[in-house]
C-alpha cells in the first residue's frame, strides 16, 4: 500500500468516528509540530499527572534503547520519546480524542497526529500543561538531549582530563563560558547572541570528551544531532527549535561532514538555520568534523556560521607520555612509559589510551600483575595493527572510535 493511500485510510476512518455535524473538530498535525507542543509527551504527562482524565488507551509508549538500563524508568514506563496508538481523554469536562501513527517516506518514518476534540478551548489547556510537562522533562536531569539517537547522561568530567595543548583547553574554555556570561555586553554592543564553533581533526583526538567536559560543566541545555544516515532538514529544525525554547544552549552537531552530505538535507535550508532572519538568541552551536576540507566553503567562510576553528591533530610526544601516566602511572615504570610515549607517534588519543588498556587486559588473562612486558606487547601489537590498516581497505580511522555513542572511552 503506498504511503497516501495508507494516510487516506487512516484520515478517511478518525473522520468517520468523529463527524463534524456531532460538533467534532479534526486536526492533522505533523511530527515536527507535536514535539514543539509536547504533544509527544501525552501518554507519560497523562500516566503522572492527569491518570483519571484518560477514558480509553490503546496506545503503547516508544522508549530508546538505553530506557531498559534504567529500572526505575522500565517500571514506571515514564519517560519515553513518544507514543503510539490512541489515546481518548476528558478535559475540562469536554472530550479529546488523540491517534498517532506513523508513515515510512523514504529511508525514514513521518509521524501523523490526529486529534479531535469538541471545545479547542480546553485542547488550548491540554497543550499548556503539556508544554509545562515537556519543559520540565527537559530540565529533570543533566543529561544530552539527542534527536535522533539515545539520550546521554552527563558524568563528572573534569579539564584536567582533557590532554590537550594547555592553550588550546584554556582557549575553549573562555569562549563558551566568555559567551554564555557576556548576554548582557552582546545587547549592549548591538550584537547578536549567537556563535559558532567548528571542532576538526581525525577521530580519537579529543573532540567528543572536550564536548562531554563542555557539557559536564557549562550551566546551558545540550541538545545533539548526530551524523546518521536518517538525519534530515526536520531534525535539524527541531533541534534549533528546542534550543530556543530552553535557552541558555548549545547544539551538537556530530560528524558535521556526514551531516551535510545527507540526501535528506538541504544545505540552504541548514545555512539558514544557522544565520537567517530568525536570530537565536543564547544559542552556541558547535559541530565537529574529522574532514573539514569535504565541508562546503559557505559553511566555514562566514564568521556568523562558524566563527572559531579548533583542530584536533593527532597528540605530541609531550601529550601521548601525559596520557599514558595518567592512565597508566599506577601500573607501569616511567621509563617504560616514556618509550611508549615515543615509539607510539602517529597514534591518536584513543590509541594511545588503548596501549594501557590492552596491557591491562593482558595481565589479567595472564592472571599477573601488570608489568612493562605487558605495556610493551600492547603497544607491539597496536604497532602492528597500524601497519595492517595502511594497507589497501580498512583505514586507521575506520577502527578509530567517533562520537558519543560510539566511542568506548569518551576521548574521540
Amino acid at each position: 500500500m503506498s504511503e497516501s493511500l495508507y494516510l487516506q485510510r487512516q484520515s478517511d476512518r478518525f473522520l468517520a468516528a468523529h463527524p463534524r455535524e456531532a460538533g467534532w473538530v479534526v486536526h492533522q498535525i505533523d511530527g515536527d509540530s507535536a514535539r514543539e507542543v509536547s504533544l509527544n509527551y501525552l501518554l507519560d504527562c497523562l500516566g503522572e499527572w492527569h491518570q483519571a482524565a484518560v477514558t480509553r488507551r490503546m496506545a503503547f509508549p516508544l522508549v530508546a534503547a538505553g530506557v531498559f538500563r534504567d529500572w526505575n524508568a522500565v517500571s514506571n514506563e515514564a519517560n519515553a520519546y513518544s507514543w503510539r496508538g490512541t489515546i481518548e481523554l476528558v478535559w475540562n469536562g469536554h472530550d479529546i480524542h488523540c491517534h498517532k501513527f506513523s508513515l515510512v517516506v523514504g529511508n525514514g518514518l513521518a509521524e501523523i497526529y490526529f486529534v479531535a476534540t469538541k471545545s479547542l478551548a480546553a485542547f488550548r489547556d491540554l497543550l499548556l500543561v503539556l508544554d509545562r510537562y515537556g519543559q520540565a522533562r527537559h530540565k529533570e536531569k543533566k543529561e544530552i538531549y539527542v534527536v535522533n539517537g539515545d539520550n546521554i547522561p552527563v558524568t563528572a568530567h573534569s579539564w584536567d582530563d582533557l590532554v590537550l595543548p594547555t592553550h588550546m583547553a584554556r582557549d575553549i574554555r573562555v569562549n563558551v563560558d566568555g559567551f554564555f556570561s557576556g548576554s548582557e555586553r552582546y545587547a549592549s554592543l548591538g550584537i547578536p547572541h549567537r556563535r559558532g564553533f567548528l571542532f576538526a581533526g581525525p577521530p580519537g583526538c579529543g573532540k567528543t570528551l572536550t564536548l562531554k567536559t563542555l557539557a559536564s560543566n557549562t550551566p546551558a541545555k545540550f541538545i545533539s544531532v548526530l551524523g546518521t544516515a536518517d538525519v534530515d532538514d526536520g531534525m535539524l529544525r527541531y533541534a534549533m527549535d528546542l534550543a530556543e525554547k530552553y535557552t541558555p544552549a548549545v547544539v551538537l552537531l556530530e560528524d558535521l561532514d556526514r551531516i551535510v552530505q545527507t540526501k535528506e538535507i538541504s544545505l540552504s535550508h541548514f545555512l539558514n538555520l544557522l544565520d537567517g532572519l530568525k536570530v537565536l538568541n543564547g544559542v552556541l552551536v558547535i559541530a565537529t568534523c574529522n574532514e573539514p576540507d569535504k565541508l562546503d566553503p559557505a559553511l566555514i567562510h562566514r564568521p556568523s556560521r562558524f566563527d572559531r576553528v579548533w583542530r584536533f591533530e593527532l597528540p605530541k610526544y609531550d601529550q601521548r607520555l601525559a596520557l599514558l601516566r595518567k592512565r597508566g602511572g599506577k601500573f607501569f615504570s616511567d621509563p617504560a612509559l616514556e618509550t611508549a610515549a615515543r615509539r607510539s607517534d602517529g597514534f591518536s588519543m584513543a590509541y594511545v589510551q588503548e596501549i594501557i588498556v590492552s596491557a591491562l587486559l593482558e595481565c589479567t588473562h595472564d592472571d599477573l600483575p601488570p608489568n612493562d612486558d605487558h605495556l610493551f606487547k600492547s603497544l607491539d601489537t597496536l604497532r602492528m595493527q597500524r601497519k595492517e590498516a595502511s594497507k589497501p581497505g580498512e583505514s586507521i580511522e575506520e577502527r578509530e572510535t567517533v562520537g558519543f555513542c560510539q566511542s568506548k572511552n569518551g576521548d574521540g
